[in-house]
């Protein structure tokens, strides 16, 4: 029902067309942002918890790499272990508030949200994430002394921001 474009260049020039203003929740497209977070956080030892290869599988394939990690950071193992891997120990509502105020950073300071129903939703069907993270437990594959309700709580919120395609664009 809703379609938007929206484009900026590296000098700044700004193009947006059709519904650009309306807010959406980011999803999977959360996952690059998430990444480079804990690429920021840890470094190249982000590659430790999570490999760099195609899997050649679904996105929420039940699987790890020949190592015992998810195969990389845009499939949703990956993704749940770079999220443990941001401000790893901290609070989770801390750990929240740090990856809300770096999108809102990214947007140029634009309006980022947060949809509580999606949040709620995808934590109703979670039932393949969660299967994921005991899988990556059970396998050792995340660092020590990680929580795993408040990293799969974490995926979830990650997913539920909300924004728009011209905040995206920035």
């Amino acid at each position: 029902e809703k379609f938007a474009v929206s484009i900026c260049s590296v000098d700044g020039q700004r193009f947006d067309l059709g519904d650009f203003d309306d807010f959406f929740c980011v999803q999977s497209c959360s996952k690059p942002i998430t990444y480079c977070l804990a690429l920021e956080a840890i470094g190249e030892a982000v590659h430790k918890y999570v490999g760099a290869e195609p899997s050649g599988k679904t996105f929420n394939e039940l699987t790890l790499n020949a190592k015992g990690q998810p195969h990389n950071p845009m499939i949703n193992a990956g993704a749940i272990m770079c999220g443990a891997l941001i401000k790893k120990g901290g609070a989770p509502s801390d750990r929240f508030d740090f990856v809300m105020e770096k999108w809102k950073t990214a947007a140029g300071g634009q309006k980022i949200g947060f949809n509580n129903a999606v949040y709620l939703s995808e934590r109703q069907t979670a039932d393949r994430n969660f299967a994921l993270g005991y899988f990556m437990r059970e396998k050792k594959a995340f660092p020590p002394e990680v929580e795993l309700l408040d990293v799969l709580e974490f995926y979830f919120q990650c997913c539920s921001i909300e924004t728009t395609t011209k905040s995206m664009t920035i």
